[in-house]
């Protein structure tokens, strides 16, 4: 079965259209990157995935379930929670609160002490700054916590958009090795990237969009091949 599957997705602002007859679908436990120059629709896609965006045709399923047009927040019940960009946390409360916000998402109440520990344990900073307020921490350490506020509302599926925007590299590896951990212990991930080597070294497929088009796929060995890639992302021979 399916985990997500989206079908002839078409989504944008008002009149102006930005996807594009939009159609893949993932198991249970896979990891999908989307990747491609900016502006082409690669956060829109996930916005109008969590909800955040109401497509203007097109069918969008979570667990063979339609949740096209439903709110975010019955999204996020349903088990797909979105990491956006730029993390939007509230600067204003604590790591803990901003946490514990997460928990109102979260279906199963009676077992969230043992989600703050689980996500305390891949991301430190839920333990050692807990009383800070998040506004003051660093960039890696908000990302750490978003990621975290995301997690601990027990999703299917986490949609992460460029998670590795304005991190410093050593920060960005430790990052990418949580997502794998996130990943082996069941997740399924959907990551939008502009750093496209970031996600090929461990997803089993890479999307490439470009005007508002998926226009092409490369399975996880492809993905590696960096002629291949160059060619699919720029849409350009080898050699050009």
């Amino acid at each position: 079965m399916q985990i997500l599957e989206i079908e002839d997705l078409n989504s944008g602002y008002g009149k102006v259209d930005v996807l594009l007859d939009i159609t893949f679908s993932m198991k249970a436990g896979q990891c999908f990157g989307i990747v491609g120059p900016n502006g082409v629709g690669k956060s829109t896609l996930l916005q109008t995935i969590a909800g955040a965006i109401k497509p203007k045709s097109g069918s969008i399923k979570l667990l063979g379930n339609e949740i096209s047009g439903r709110n975010p927040e019955d999204i996020v019940r349903s088990g797909l929670a979105l990491v956006p960009e730029g993390r939007q946390i509230f600067g204003g409360l604590t790591v803990m609160e901003n946490l514990q916000l997460g928990l109102t998402g979260r279906a199963d109440k009676k077992t969230s002490h043992q989600a703050i520990e689980h996500v305390a344990e891949l991301f430190p900073v839920i333990t050692t700054h807990s009383k800070q307020q998040a506004g003051l921490l660093s960039g890696g350490q908000q990302q750490q916590l978003a990621i975290a506020r995301a997690l601990i509302t027990d999703p299917k599926v986490l949609l992460l958009d460029e998670p590795s925007l304005g991190l410093a590299p050593n920060i960005i590896n430790n990052l990418f090795s949580n997502l794998k951990r996130i990943l082996e212990a069941g997740t399924t991930l959907l990551i939008v990237e502009q750093r496209a080597n970031l996600v090929t070294k461990f997803a089993d497929e890479i999307l490439i969009l470009r005007e508002g088009l998926i226009q092409d796929r490369l399975n996880k060995i492809d993905a590696q091949d960096e002629n291949k890639l160059k060619k699919a992302y720029f849409g350009l021979g080898a050699n050009e």
